[in-house]
């Protein structure tokens, strides 16, 4: 993928949108001279971008593996057809005006031109720490704490996607905002506490969120549903046989998989 066609995308169309847009798999810095110009760099993905295609594939895929924990067989097999299905993965680094600092990202190019997602560094201790002091009344599920060491953000093409730790405490005080006048209702005829929907992914332009869900524990784990902002429901999580049709998910890596597979919905 060419910067014209990442700065495409990444712009919504929009030509110059970025002073400047730099493919560091193909730049020519060293590590001294690449962490000085760009702090945010992490020293694992400049290894990593120095490798060919294949072997940056392969690297990726196993970290990803060696990462997320009570990986289920279907969420194996939904991460090889996920890396199957790349034809590169490439890490670019964006600089919106003069002076200001770059942003990096990990982009994972789909074969025979069906997009990409793209992904953000790994959240740092600090990070972590954050979000847990923000959100103390939740238990957030070990998988997806998992994943944010992976990527912190997330997303599919122009998808909002995978709320990054900064934003998390915005997002969800203005989700509260949103709640606190209205009485939301379960399928099976409960109120909804709403201090206890937390989104965690937000799908760009169209008010809809994935949730956890802090009254619905699946397994010892903390299951997550949907929510759209114009119809003011959740997902029916009570049809145990139907989860996923009604975007209920038992765990975050389930809801991953079905993110990652479902490549045509944005």
């Amino acid at each position: 993928m060419s910067e014209e066609h990442f700065e495409s995308y990444l712009g919504q169309g929009k030509p110059g949108l970025f002073h400047r847009v730099i493919n560091l798999s193909t730049y020519g810095l060293d590590w001294e001279a690449l962490s000085s110009e760009i702090p945010a760099f992490p020293r694992g993905w400049f290894e990593l971008s120095r490798l060919p295609a294949s072997d940056r594939i392969e690297f990726t895929r196993a970290f990803w593996v060696s990462q997320l924990p009570f990986i289920s067989a279907k969420c194996n097999e939904g991460l090889e057809s996920f890396f199957d299905q790349l034809e590169n993965i490439e890490i670019y680094a964006t600089q919106l005006n003069p002076g200001q600092p770059f942003d990096v990202y990990m982009i994972y190019v789909l074969q025979n031109d069906a997009g990409f997602f793209q992904g953000g560094p790994g959240a740092t201790e600090e990070e972590m720490h954050v979000l847990k002091k923000q959100f103390a009344h939740i238990s957030f599920p070990p998988d997806y704490l998992a994943f944010l060491k992976i990527h912190n953000g997330f997303s599919k093409y122009t998808d909002t996607g995978l709320i990054k730790i900064k934003d998390m405490a915005r997002i969800y005080s203005r989700f509260q905002e949103l709640l606190q006048h209205e009485e939301l209702i379960r399928p099976d005829g409960h109120i909804i506490e709403p201090r206890n929907l937390i989104p965690f992914y937000e799908s760009f332009g169209l008010h809809c969120y994935q949730c956890y869900y802090a009254d619905w524990y699946v397994e010892n784990e903390m299951g997550n549903v949907y929510f759209s902002e114009h119809d003011r429901t959740i997902s029916n999580f009570l049809e145990v046989t139907s989860l996923e049709e009604n975007l209920a998910f038992a765990t975050f890596l389930n809801w991953l998989i079905f993110y990652l597979e479902d490549i045509w919905h944005v």
